[in-house]
Formats: C-alpha cells, sequence, structure tokens
C-alpha cells in the first residue's frame, strides 16, 4: 500500500506530507461547517433557505476554484499559487465569527469554497503525478481529510459547550494557519509551467466518454456528499421522535447529532484506508460500483430509520460505502489529469456544480416541507450516481489521445 512513497526523493515525500497535511486542513473547514451551521443560525437569526444557500456559495467557491487554480500557477507557479489560495479558507472563517451580515457570510462562504477546491485540485493533482496514478495514494489523502471531518464536530462541540462557538471555529483557523505555515519549507519540482506548452491550457479531454462519465460520477457524489455533510446534524436535530430514547440515555439530541458527523467519517477514513489496500487488486471501477449500491442502500435505510440505533447503522454503513468514491474517481482519471493540468481543474469544476445545486434544494424543501423532504431530494443523485458507475464498468475507456 505504501510502496509508492518509497520511490520518492526527500523533496518530494516533503511535498506529499503537505499535501497529506493540507487535506487534514480541509477536513476540519468542511465539517466545522456543517457543525457551525446550527448555532450560526441561532445567532444570526438565518432561515433554512438561507443556511442553503450559503451552503451552496461554498460550492460555487469550490467551482470557481476548480477552473481557475488549474490556470494560476502558470503564471505564479504551483508553490506561490497553493499559498495564496489555501489561506483563503481560514481567512474565510475569520470573517463569519466577526459579522453576521449576510453579504459578508455569502462572501465567506464563498472564499472558504476556493481556498478548499484551490487545496483539493492541488493535492489530488500532485498525488496523481507523485505516485503515478495509484489509487493507494489518492485514498490515502482523502484518508487525511476524513482526520480532520472526524476531529473537527468532536472539537467544535467541546469548545462551542464550555466557552462558544466562536471559539471552536478560532481553533480551527488556527490549526488551518499551522498547515499553512508550512507550504512555505516545500520545494516542487518544475514549479513553473511552461505557458508555450499547449497541453497545459487545452481542453480536448471534454470531448472523451470516458472523462464525461467521471465527471458525472463525481457531480452526483459530490451533491450527495456536501449536502450529507451540511445538514446531517441538523436534520438529526430535527428528529424529535429520536428525543425520548436519547434523555433515557442521558444524551441530548444535539449531541448525538455531532456524534453521527463524527462517525460518519470516522468510518470513512477506515474505509478509505480499506479501500487502499484493495482497489489495486479488486480494480477500483468495480470497487465504485458496488459501494455506490451500498451508498443507496444506507442512505434510504437512515431515512426510514425509526431507532437510535438504527440511524448509526445506517450512518456507519452510508460512510463505509462513500468512503473510497471520491478518491477512486480521481485515481481512475490519472489518465486524462496527468497528462493534461486543466483536466483536475474540470473534474472538480463540473462535480462541484452538483454540490452548488444540491444544499440549496434541500434547504429551500426543508422550508417548505420538512427535513425529510429535503434529505430526500439526496437519494436522487445517490441512484444517479449508481447508473454512472455501473457506465464506468461496463463503457470501454477511451485514452486521453483518442478525444485528440
Amino acid at each position: 500500500m505504501f510502496s509508492f512513497i518509497k520511490k520518492l526523493d526527500k523533496p518530494d515525500r516533503r511535498v506529499l506530507t503537505a499535501c497529506f497535511l493540507l487535506f487534514v486542513s480541509s477536513g476540519f473547514l468542511a465539517l466545522t461547517m456543517g457543525s457551525a451551521l446550527p448555532a450560526l443560525s441561532d445567532a444570526y437569526q438565518l432561515s433554512d433557505s438561507f443556511s442553503g444557500l450559503l451552503l451552496s456559495f461554498h460550492s460555487a467557491g469550490n467551482l470557481l476554484a476548480g477552473l481557475v487554480s488549474g490556470l494560476i500557477p502558470v503564471y505564479l507557479g504551483q508553490k506561490r499559487s497553493i499559498i495564496l489560495l489555501s489561506s483563503l479558507g481560514f481567512l474565510g472563517y475569520s470573517l463569519i465569527t466577526m459579522t453576521g451580515v449576510p453579504a459578508l457570510l455569502v462572501a465567506a462562504f464563498f472564499i472558504i469554497g476556493f481556498g478548499r477546491g484551490s487545496i483539493t485540485n492541488f493535492t489530488n493533482r500532485q498525488a496523481n503525478l507523485l505516485s503515478g496514478g495509484s489509487p493507494a495514494a489518492t485514498n490515502l489523502l482523502h484518508a487525511c481529510f476524513a482526520v480532520g471531518a472526524i476531529i473537527a464536530p468532536l472539537l467544535f462541540h467541546a469548545l462551542s459547550t464550555a466557552i462558544s462557538w466562536r471559539a471552536g471555529i478560532f481553533a480551527v483557523v488556527l490549526i488551518c494557519v499551522a498547515v499553512w505555515g508550512n507550504l512555505f519549507r516545500i520545494r516542487i519540482k518544475n514549479d513553473r509551467m511552461n505557458r508555450k506548452d499547449k497541453t497545459n491550457t487545452t481542453l480536448v479531454f471534454l470531448k472523451n466518454p470516458s472523462f464525461l462519465i467521471l465527471v458525472g460520477m463525481m457531480f452526483c457524489y459530490l451533491a450527495s456528499e456536501y449536502a450529507v455533510n451540511g445538514w446531517l446534524v441538523t436534520y438529526i436535530q430535527s428528529r424529535e421522535e429520536l428525543l425520548s430514547a436519547l434523555t433515557a440515555g442521558g444524551m441530548t439530541l444535539s449531541a448525538f447529532s455531532q456524534m453521527m458527523a463524527t462517525l460518519l467519517w470516522t468510518v470513512m477514513l477506515t474505509g478509505r484506508l480499506i479501500c487502499a489496500a484493495i482497489a489495486p487488486k479488486v480494480g477500483q471501477k468495480k470497487l465504485m460500483m458496488f459501494a455506490s449500491f451500498g451508498m443507496a442502500l444506507f442512505y434510504a435505510l437512515m431515512l426510514r430509520a425509526p431507532s437510535v440505533a438504527l440511524v448509526a447503522v445506517s450512518v456507519a454503513g452510508l460512510g463505509l460505502c462513500m468512503a473510497g468514491i471520491c478518491p477512486m474517481i480521481y485515481s481512475d482519471a490519472a489518465i486524462f489529469t496527468n497528462a493534461y493540468p486543466l483536466a483536475t481543474s474540470f473534474l472538480l469544476a463540473l462535480g462541484s456544480l452538483g454540490g452548488i445545486v444540491m444544499p440549496t434544494l434541500v434547504g429551500t424543501l426543508a422550508d417548505r416541507s420538512g427535513f425529510s423532504a429535503g434529505m430526500g431530494a439526496i437519494f436522487v443523485t445517490i441512484v444517479l450516481l449508481v447508473v454512472f458507475s455501473v457506465l464506468n464498468v461496463t463503457v470501454p475507456t477511451r485514452k486521453p489521445e483518442q478525444s485528440e
């Protein structure tokens, strides 16, 4: 599983380590958002629709980062670009603690998304380049995201309970600043891209059906993941029928919802490590297909679960099935992303469209028809993910040169 690391020299290992740490910080940035949203709504008197809009602007920032962050290194170099762009994540969170002005909250969520999208673009491309497209590398990278995602809800809940929700966010800011400072120590080979090389700016890969199927998978997966991350805590807190069972056990609904967010990412961390070990043997295309079917099954169970125990089982099963899908999409696309730098940008950007639409749709439906209707809409994107994953297995892969 770690054989690709042994082949790297010291500078490349340092770059890979920086990528892993950046993805830990991205996990903090992402999961703190869902955990903090109920507190933000209470503090600033936000409606569910506006909260959904904030999540969508975060996804819009992710989308723009996908398009722009692949071009900026051509002019600034890769190291300067990631230092500049990754700082936006903690700057956005700092702004959230200072104001409840709607326009500034929208701007804050947007730049957090831009920072996270830039991190995703840089780290996934570097992991694919340094490992030669190894699914173990991308799964380990995304396992690092899960580490941050596991700790973030626990840290935020502890500090918001003991001090205030602002203290929880400031802790995340400090962690991200520490990771950001490490970027000044790395040295990236071929840091400056050749502006005259057309492969650095071409979009020929968009003609390739195999690449477009992967884009469809990323669209559906990110629509589902972003909506689940953004709304899981709030949704479980709306399930008042669970309150009596929790009260009997001495737990509040708020604490249980934060535990479920942590459980989801704890299982995802385990699942990504499992996928890193078995994907090279089983085949990542088949593994993604099986995982998509499992994701649909456990999500449906979560929506129908009548008890605390079944909610926990369904969340754990959902996390296990979600675990390896996104990293294996990046790994499966390595034949395109390693050949064309902008392929990573467009895979992320077009996929992020799903993350823009779904959180707002969930919030709007929740306002009008309740959270069951809002969360039910996510199931549609999971079914579409199943369809695309089947196509990814059954449609013969066309190599990049076949698009030209």
